[in-house]
């Protein structure tokens, strides 16, 4: 039962919120941020003490027999479908449902405090509730119509809370953005999904990973969803909607883009890694991918001066380390990335939040300077999250990311040419990182000097998180890998991984050096620009081309063939309703005639001609 109550509590929270909002909007009221706040987090909060108790309960079994399975009731049945609504909770369902419960349970409560100032908070809080209901079924689902009702909610969910302050287009589009681009990618899950019941069988998402399948079946199989996490989780070529989705407010960039719903596509890849890993093209695709993916955001990211910009490229970059650790079969090493991950991003996009609470919305690096005195405690747990993301010891990301570029070089799917682009990834992340560091914290103030003086640390209902954040990003890393998927574990190699461990964090200081040589004086402020413009190849290919495609075709396929076709259909029924209209005479005797010469003409048929043509 407590399966089925994690998942409820959340959606719990979403329906007292939601019909609170609508009673309040239709009476004109405003309703308590404090109120409608502890709702929502108390939901996140007992649904992380049952997901808790459950990871208890399962630490207790033997290791070949963890799973708590609940099945609710027969979702449907269609000839030799069957879908059962059931609950699995395992070692790697665990981990994601404790990062969705945990992790969500402070941005709720970091929310209360963000958020006080906002009118239709009541629809806020049941739009994070939602979003997280949905998540939670898709980590929790036993089949593959269960994860995509989860993985199609959270799309939604995104959608609303990308787009809640809907007064501003620029917010309105970035939704839209980010929905398009996500069913983009659903498709490929869709077809999976067909492929999988076609060759397979059944939709179990146990018995799937158990059936035989042709090479070329598990290749395509494998290879559509690849695709379709490379929507849910930011890869190339579905990766710009991302960092649009900054739009929202901070709270939602911490919790849907850097603890949860982007890491989606790991947890499918992770789930079904006994099929991805049994096809070399398939791993090579997710890896080759996910390598360029971290590559070319951290590259942009460098030449980013919003302050939320800056960390959603590094989140499509770490993304990509994740989806490297897979394509070399290391899927327990990016599995550990999601959970270090998501301590040190959400950290870091907090912190953000809370900078720009001071500022008054300001979010530009270049408008900063000067802050680590005026917000001590935001100074301190920022500097934790950033000494994680580069990978320093002892802070969680040195264990998860070091771990990503060793498997990168020694397992047997793994290579040089991948391993370059962990290492080139892993320097500019330090360099971009400690480049945001510097101007926000440190040297003069450069915005105006009243909202300097103004500047103020946030309060307890912000704090709290943040120093629960920093705390995880801290010791994170000593929990080691959460989960055991050791299709490409490293093979036994002469290469050191203590070795990798020191190269990797040289490399760290060394970006972070040249980024320190570079803004730790010079403060110029520096235009922002899309490196590779790939929004806007984007837009010719896709924007323009449609338009194109959509004028020729209304022009040539509409005017010569549709048109035609309809011209001749018209001419053709006229012909025939003239012919008809010559034997309507409007006389009962010539009918009666007509109906006589029929029946003669039948009769003579049968009589004369049925021993020639057959019988009749």
């Amino acid at each position: 039962m407590n399966n089925t109550l994690i998942i409820l509590l959340p959606l719990l929270g979403f329906f007292i919120n939601g019909v609170w909002h609508l009673i309040a909007s239709s009476k004109g009221k405003k309703v308590s941020p404090f109120a409608s706040g502890t709702i929502a987090t108390l939901a996140m909060a007992g649904s992380f003490a049952l997901a808790l108790t459950q990871f208890l309960k399962l630490r207790a079994m033997p290791v070949e027999s963890r799973l708590i399975e609940e099945t609710l009731f027969q979702w449907m049945k269609l000839g030799g479908l069957s879908v059962d609504f059931a609950l699995r909770f395992d070692s790697l369902s665990a981990v994601f449902t404790l990062v969705i419960t945990g992790v969500g349970t402070l941005i709720h409560l970091y929310s209360v405090g963000y958020m006080s100032d906002e009118e239709n908070i009541a629809k806020y809080f049941s739009y994070l509730n939602f979003f997280c209901f949905m998540m939670l079924n898709l980590v929790l689902g036993a089949t593959l119509p269960h994860v995509f009702l989860g993985w199609e909610g959270v799309g939604l969910a995104s959608y609303l809370l990308i787009g809640f302050w809907y007064k501003e287009m620029p917010n309105v589009l970035a939704g839209q953005k980010a929905f398009i681009m996500n069913r983009i990618g659903d498709l490929g899950f869709l077809i999976a999904m067909f492929i999988g019941f076609k060759f397979a069988g059944t939709l179990d998402l146990l018995e799937i990973q158990k059936a035989v399948l042709s090479p070329h079946v598990v290749t395509v199989f494998g290879l559509l969803i690849f695709f379709a996490c490379t929507g849910k989780s930011a890869q190339i070529p579905l990766f710009t909607w991302l960092p649009d989705a900054m739009a929202g407010p901070t709270p939602v960039s911490a919790l849907i883009h850097a603890a949860t719903m982007v890491t989606s596509g790991i947890y499918l890849l992770a789930r079904l890694n006994p099929i991805i890993a049994a096809s070399d093209i398939v791993l090579s695709t997710i890896a080759i991918v996910g390598g360029l993916t971290a590559l070319v955001a951290a590259i942009i990211a460098c030449f980013q001066s919003d302050l939320k910009k800056v960390l959603a490229y590094s989140t499509v970059s770490q993304l990509g380390f994740m989806f490297m650790a897979c394509g070399v079969g290391a899927f327990q090493v990016g599995v550990f990335h999601v959970m270090t991950h998501a301590f040190f991003k959400a950290l870091l996009f907090l912190a953000a939040g809370s900078v720009i609470h001071a500022l008054h919305g300001e979010q530009n690096i270049f408008e900063m300077g000067g802050l680590r005195k005026k917000l001590p405690l935001t100074f301190i747990t920022f500097t934790a999250g950033w000494a994680a993301i580069l990978g320093l010891p002892p802070f969680s990301g040195f264990f998860s990311k070091d771990e990503i570029i060793y498997e990168t070089l020694v397992s047997h799917h793994g290579n040089k040419i991948i391993f370059g682009l962990a290492i080139i990834s892993a320097a500019l992340t330090a360099f971009y990182m400690t480049r945001l560091y510097l101007l926000v914290f440190f040297g003069n103030a450069r915005m105006d000097k009243k909202k300097f003086d103004h500047a103020h640390e946030s309060p307890w209902v912000m704090g709290a998180p943040l120093a629960v954040l920093a705390t995880l990003s801290l010791v994170g890393g000593w929990f080691g890998a959460p989960v055991s998927l050791d299709h490409g574990a490293a093979e036994v190699s002469e290469i050191s991984p203590h070795l990798i461990m020191f190269v990797s964090v040289v490399i760290a200081t060394l970006g972070a050096g040249l980024a320190f040589f570079k803004y730790s004086k010079n403060t110029k402020v520096e235009k922002t620009t899309d490196v590779f413009g790939i929004d806007r190849i984007y837009g010719v290919a896709f924007g323009r081309g449609l338009q194109k495609l959509s004028s020729g075709a209304a022009k040539y396929v509409e005017e010569w063939v549709v048109q035609r076709i309809i011209q001749v259909s018209a001419a053709l029924v006229d012909l025939s309703g003239n012919m008809i209209k010559v034997l309507q005479v409007g006389s009962a005797q010539a009918y009666l005639m007509m109906i006589v010469l029929a029946v003669v003409a039948i009769f003579a048929w049968f009589f004369l001609g049925a021993g020639i043509y057959g019988n009749f």
